[in-house]
Formats: structure tokens, C-alpha cells, sequence
């Protein structure tokens, strides 16, 4: 046994020498910087002193019989994610592994050891955890990375590497991947208590009038339970509807806002984001914004031939911009769209995650600026700061109102510090969801000029031309809804 640990000291500080060789300096070092500001190469001295600081900490830990011989020995490999985020790469990477490095020291423990390599990737060495329990905290630390900078991307991966062995003179490593590692991880339902649970058991079996059971891996017994069958219908249905947006300074409602809604079988939807909930294939929300943009320019297209003009704001999800293999496809089809009905839309970005770092959404950005006038972010209502959104191209914000009329006094308060946020962002902002006089005037008080809701008027199929709405319109129309 001590002759299989010399070994696998002795071949991990050659492989490590060999990850530093590849980028001229060992993986742990961090230079001094020099008079520009940049990192100078680490002295020879202090090359060997980070060395020998990493063997001995190994040292300690392959010493215990059981680390040579289980899979303690883990690399967390980011070249998928690198791939994923492209030329944003290099913008992102200090935020990635500053975010990487605050995960994993979260994961870990104290007698854990953990380091980067000289190609961005990590060494995870783990005291005391078996090999099927360091795999799973490796996959954890791998999805949240990745929702963190992909957000629901769900082809984005990332690869978990386990030393095994030595054969050959070489370090043996076996590869899964994180999905599959915490898909494996979930407890599976045993076949043959389904079968008797939904009643479709062996001829001459009888039906069970009471939940099944089964064991899961951890030996512990879980029911199986009857299923729904709905038809798809029953789910809702997804489309585009349009709802009108009162510019107050200018008095007119000229802008129409695509927004996606869900409508159910009794007539009744769930509209913008909340609207989406439901949806998790990216292609699918690919589709559904792909079918809001080629509407809204053909809807703009003939009012352009009719000499009439309208602003079209057009809803676009974070999962169409996020990932390579469905951003293009959208950007393919702007690209097809004449110079001149460009200056008539307003990108509104949807199910951003909060806090997504600002050279993503830079990029993401620069990819749709030349085809709209505007773009707009939806954000949750609520007191936030904005400079983190400032410049980087976006021209506004939208934020609905929550519906509680029980407490507009507090909502109203809330858009007070929401707008004030905005300016000082430099960003415009829209408040949708109005549904009574009060708050439109409120909204109004606070500084808003482009309100939406209710109380402006319902969502419709397809937009009607500019027309001029005066205050006197606004009370004239109705009673608050």
C-alpha cells in the first residue's frame, strides 16, 4: 500500500509540474505585479516553495490508506462552460473563478484541499468523503456555477474527473458528467409497484385501492401515488397578446407591448414571465419568441404600407440569448428584418437571473442593439439597486405591479424608490400591472412616463393604431378595474 501511495505522490506532483509547465507557471502561483499593473511570472523560489507547500498537504492526506484507493481525487473541469460562454470568456473569467473559488471553499471542509490549474480548472481532494458522495458535491458545485452564469441553459455542462488508479505510469481518471451524476443521485421508482399502481399489472392481477410502496436506494419506503392525465389543453396554451402603453408626457398611446400569456381552458391567463413558468426546453421558448418577433414586424410591416407608425416592444427570454445553438436561430431572423422598421422596436429582455454578471449581459446586449431602438429589462418590483445594469447599452426597465389593492399605499412607496433607482441609473422605466386610477396617478407623481395595465386597457390580439389618450380619457373610460 505505501508503494502505491509513493506512486500516486509521485505522479500527481509530475502532473501538476506538467499543468504549470503548460502555462509557465505552477497552478497555485500568483505573481507580484509589475509597474503596469499585471502579474509578473513567479520566481523559480517561489515555484518550488508553492510546490512543495501542495506535496506536503497531499502528503497528508494520501498517507491514509483509504484516499489512494477510493476516488478522493477530483477535477472539476470548466472547458465546457468556457466553450459555452465563447468570446465573453476572457470578460467573464475573473468573476467565474472568484465565484468557483466562493462555492467550492463553501462545499469543503477544512482538511479538504483544493487548488486551480494552470488552466482554470480545479483540483479537488477530498479527507474524508467516499467516492459516490465527492462526485455529488462536485456536480452541486458544477450546477450552481452554471445556473449562476448560464442561467437555465440545460445544455450546459460541466465534466467531473475521479483519479482511480495508476496504470502504465499514468494517473487513471473516469469521467461523468454533472446532470448525470445528480440525475443518478434521485431516488427511481420501483417499475412493478407502478404498474400495480396505475392499474396496468399482469392479466388476473387486482387493482390496488390503497398507494403502493417501494424502497429507494437509501432502503427508506416511499409511496407510489397516482398520477394526473390531463390532455395538453388542459395545461393552458400558449400565445402573443398586446398591451397597450400610455406614454404620459407625450399623451398618446403609441407603443404596444408583446407579451406571452397562457390561457387556460375557462378563458382565464397567466401573462409575461409568470407566463413561462411552466416552460424549461429551451427550444420551446426559442419558438415562442421567434413567433413574438416575426408577428410584431409583420404587424409593423403593414402599418408601415399603410403610412401608419407604432412602436412594438418584443418579448425575448434569457434561454434564446444564453446558449449559442438558440441564439443564433433568433439572431438570424433579425437580421432579416428591414433597416427601417428597426427604429419601431423595443426589445424586452425576460427571466434574466438577478445578479447576472455585467459583461454577460454586455454581451447579450451588443447582440441585439443594432436590430431595435430600445431595450428594456423586466426586473421584480421591489427597492433594488440599478447601477449594475447601467451602462452597458440598456435603455430601460420594466416592472409589474403586484395586484393588491389592500396595499397600494406600500406599492406606491416602493415605486418611489424603484424610480428613483432608475434615474440615477440613467434608465427609463415602465410600470405595468396598473389596474386603478389611483395608482396610474401615482405612477405619474413618481416620475414615470410610460405606464401599462388594466386600467389603460386589456391585452389584445393584435395592436390598433396610435391613437391620442388624455387624462380625461382615463376617467371617462370606466370605473377601476
Amino acid at each position: 500500500m505505501l508503494r502505491t501511495i509513493a506512486s500516486m505522490r509521485r505522479l500527481l506532483r509530475r502532473w501538476f509540474i506538467g499543468q504549470a509547465g503548460a502555462a509557465g507557471s505552477p497552478p497555485t502561483a500568483a505573481g507580484r505585479p509589475d509597474s503596469a499593473g499585471k502579474p509578473s511570472p513567479a520566481s523559480p523560489l517561489e515555484n518550488a516553495e508553492q510546490l512543495r507547500a501542495l506535496e506536503q498537504r497531499l502528503w497528508r492526506l494520501l498517507m491514509q490508506p483509504a484516499v489512494a484507493s477510493t476516488g478522493r481525487v477530483h477535477l472539476l473541469d470548466l472547458g465546457m462552460m468556457r466553450d459555452r460562454l465563447g468570446p465573453g470568456w476572457p470578460a467573464l473569467r475573473p468573476r467565474v473563478l472568484a465565484a468557483a473559488d466562493a462555492i467550492i471553499d463553501r462545499c469543503l471542509t477544512r482538511n479538504d484541499i483544493r487548488f486551480k490549474t494552470a488552466s482554470d480548472d480545479f483540483i479537488l481532494v477530498f479527507a474524508t468523503l467516499d467516492r459516490h458522495a465527492a462526485d455529488l458535491v462536485c456536480a452541486r458545485i458544477a450546477q450552481e456555477l452554471l445556473q449562476l452564469f448560464l442561467g437555465d441553459d440545460r445544455s450546459a455542462d460541466m465534466r467531473v474527473s475521479t483519479a482511480v488508479g495508476v496504470a502504465d505510469g499514468q494517473i487513471q481518471f473516469e469521467h461523468a458528467f454533472a446532470k448525470v451524476l445528480l440525475a443518478e443521485a434521485r431516488p427511481r421508482p420501483d417499475p412493478a409497484a407502478v404498474r400495480s399502481a396505475d392499474g396496468s399489472g399482469a392479466a388476473g392481477s387486482p387493482a390496488m385501492s390503497g398507494p403502493n410502496f417501494h424502497a429507494d436506494d437509501g432502503g427508506k419506503v416511499r409511496p407510489v401515488l397516482r398520477q394526473l392525465q390531463l390532455s395538453p389543453e388542459d395545461a393552458g396554451q400558449f400565445s402573443i397578446r398586446y398591451r397597450p402603453v400610455w406614454d404620459i408626457g407625450k399623451l398618446v398611446i403609441s407603443t404596444y407591448m408583446g407579451t406571452p400569456v397562457r390561457i387556460f381552458p375557462d378563458g382565464s391567463f397567466l401573462e409575461g414571465a409568470a407566463a413561462l413558468n411552466s416552460l424549461t426546453d429551451p427550444m420551446e421558448i426559442l419558438r415562442l419568441d421567434a413567433d413574438a418577433l416575426v408577428e410584431s414586424v409583420e404587424i409593423l410591416n403593414g402599418l408601415f404600407r399603410n403610412r401608419s407608425r407604432l412602436m412594438m416592444s418584443v418579448p425575448v427570454c434569457f434561454e434564446t440569448l444564453a446558449a449559442r445553438r438558440t441564439r443564433l436561430p433568433f439572431l438570424e431572423i433579425c437580421q432579416s428584418i428591414p433597416d427601417y422598421l428597426r427604429r419601431f422596436l423595443i426589445f424586452e429582455l425576460l427571466r434574466f437571473p438577478p445578479g447576472v454578471p455585467t459583461g454577460r449581459l454586455n454581451e447579450l446586449l451588443h447582440e441585439v442593439r443594432p436590430y431595435c431602438r430600445w431595450t428594456f429589462m423586466r426586473i421584480e418590483f421591489k427597492s433594488q439597486s440599478l447601477s449594475g445594469l447601467s451602462g452597458n447599452g440598456l435603455s430601460g426597465i420594466t416592472v409589474a405591479m403586484p395586484a393588491d389593492r389592500s396595499a397600494e399605499a406600500r406599492l406606491m412607496e416602493e415605486m418611489n424608490g424603484i424610480v428613483t433607482a432608475a434615474d440615477r441609473a440613467g434608465l427609463m422605466i415602465c410600470v405595468a400591472g396598473l389596474s386603478t386610477t389611483s395608482m396610474v396617478v401615482a405612477a405619474r407623481a413618481s416620475g414615470v412616463r410610460l405606464v401599462a395595465g388594466n386600467r389603460i386597457g386589456p391585452p389584445q390580439d393584435r395592436p390598433r393604431s396610435m391613437t391620442r389618450f388624455d387624462w380625461p380619457d382615463l376617467y371617462r373610460d370606466g370605473e377601476d378595474g
